[in-house]
């Protein structure tokens, strides 16, 4: 999935602070796989690499998992961390939100 227009992704902001703040959160893609519930919606990074977005895209295929794709470097300067490059949420009401910002690819 893509963001509609540029500005909706400062309105997601505020939702993927929410999110991590809560605990609804699954940071990585080894954590990913070994959560004990799916994820709603994962975020990840255009910078990851072509062996983890190979191993994510199974995942997500296998899940039915809608995935977002972010700037480069997004996820690192959102929440002040290094080497942030999948982050998944867990919470309904958020993930909602979001997901209410982005449309599928075609």
């Amino acid at each position: 999935m893509q963001l509609k227009s540029n500005i909706a992704i400062n309105k997601i902001d505020c939702y993927i602070n929410f999110a991590v703040k809560a605990g609804k959160v699954i940071w990585g893609i080894d954590n990913l796989e070994r959560a004990k519930y799916s994820p709603l919606i994962v975020l990840y990074d255009k910078l990851l690499g072509a062996n983890s977005a190979k191993q994510l895209c199974q995942y997500c295929e296998k899940k039915r998992v809608k995935t977002l794709a972010l700037p480069e470097n997004y996820l690192n300067s959102l929440l002040k961390r290094e080497n942030v490059k999948v982050l998944s949420i867990t919470d309904v009401s958020l993930a909602t939100a979001i997901l209410s910002y982005c449309e599928e690819e075609e």
